[in-house]
């Protein structure tokens, strides 16, 4: 009888450890936990800016004796001709820096004329781009020039140049200093 009633006793408390093992094991698959996962993403805005290289100078023209002359600075080259002209001469230049821009356009406004107290001269701006500093120049036409860039996690530089033509140089013009200035913009996106 010691014997069976240790043999019961052995399944019972087998049983009851079984029983606790399992009551523990469900207890543990039913526990849940959550973790939250988030991200916040921004794309980085786009930036612009313009370097002023150079100013547009022409020199000093020489006043004709009889008619009207002229002087041109080409904007693609940079060279000068026209009216007998001394000292030196520079195209006007400005690069374009930007990043993480997709689109961008440059507007340009050109004077009619170059004026001081008590005289003007005619001025038709011309303008050019390029990739490249120093080469590469091409013309552009109209009032704005239009590109796409690469877009976010990329930057860009490109050059313009700026000339033109003063004409209806007189012998009767004041002598001295005539200027104007080239009004240059751009929206980048």
């Amino acid at each position: 009888m010691k014997q069976t009633f240790f043999y019961r006793l052995s399944i019972f408390v087998a049983m009851m450890m079984l029983s606790g093992w399992a009551t523990r094991a469900q207890a543990q698959a039913t526990d849940n936990a959550t973790v939250d996962v988030d991200i916040d993403l921004v794309s980085p805005p786009p930036s612009c800016s313009f370097s002023v290289q150079s100013d547009l100078g022409y020199g000093t023209a020489q006043k004709p004796t009889s008619g009207s002359g002229s002087v041109t600075i080409s904007a693609t080259t940079g060279s000068r001709s026209g009216t007998t002209v001394s000292g030196s001469s520079s195209v006007g230049q400005v690069r374009l820096s930007g990043s993480n821009v997709s689109s961008y356009t440059v507007t340009r406004t050109f004077p009619s004329s170059l004026t001081r107290s008590g005289g003007s001269l005619s001025f038709s701006g011309a303008w050019a781009q390029s990739a490249s500093q120093t080469s590469g120049y091409s013309s552009v036409s109209g009032s704005s020039y239009n590109r796409s860039a690469g877009g976010s996690g990329s930057s860009f530089t490109r050059y313009f140049r700026f000339g033109g033509t003063v004409s209806s140089i007189n012998a009767s013009d004041p002598d001295g200093n005539y200027d104007n200035t080239i009004s240059v913009g751009t929206t980048c996106n």
